[in-house]
């Protein structure tokens, strides 16, 4: 039996570095975050290149691909679809402390202001937003899953979910543990924002 596609929808920090390495060892090959989703203006363009892309993955993760759940919905209809997440606060804070004050183009499209780091607000209203436009969505809807963090994040209910043995080892991924140490002072946010910025030419 062939296995599903599955596809994450949630938005960056909740999870879905954790999610992914799970399902790289139920041997599904996962594509990240593609920053050509973003250029399309036409609605059959943009399919056509998901469709294009996807022959070649079982599964895809990380943002902007959450944005394009009603096109991945689409083309897939029979596909999986699980929406991670975690508490907002939580979220937020991870955010800032991950991106601060760098000025992440794709970031900027998304969330039309600047940075993360002094527009906290924004980056809520969209998380939230679409958050609660996903759940509506998908409302009765049997291939659709919520996985929130410190609440059902196992394998147990990912395999049963996707249909697919679930593995000898109960341990599931943790998201990569943040070297940064510093992340959390604002003056280091800071410094590492006007490096990265300069580095990259970031605006």
């Amino acid at each position: 039996m062939e296995k599903p596609k599955v596809f994450g929808i949630g938005f960056q920090k909740t999870g879905t570095t954790s999610l992914e390495s799970a399902l790289v060892a139920l041997d599904y090959k996962v594509y990240g975050g593609d920053k050509n989703l973003m250029k399309f203006n036409k609605p059959e363009a943009l399919k056509k290149y998901i469709e294009e892309t996807l022959t070649q993955w079982d599964a895809v993760q990380d943002m902007p691909w959450p944005l394009f759940y009603k096109e991945l919905y689409e083309l897939y209809p029979n596909a999986k679809f699980i929406l991670t997440k975690r508490d907002t606060q939580a979220w937020i804070k991870s955010v800032v402390r991950h991106f601060g004050m760098v000025r992440i183009p794709l970031h900027q499209k998304i969330y039309n202001v600047p940075k993360a780091e002094g527009y906290e607000n924004v980056y809520i209203k969209k998380y939230e937003a679409h958050n609660k436009a996903v759940i509506e969505f998908f409302e009765g809807k049997e291939n659709f899953l919520v996985m929130e963090i410190g609440k059902n994040f196992n394998y147990k209910i990912l395999c049963n979910f996707i249909g697919v043995p679930k593995p000898e080892s109960d341990a599931f991924p943790h998201s990569r543990i943040n070297k940064q140490k510093f992340n959390r002072y604002k003056w280091y946010r800071f410094i590492r924002a006007l490096y990265v910025n300069q580095k990259k030419g970031y605006k």
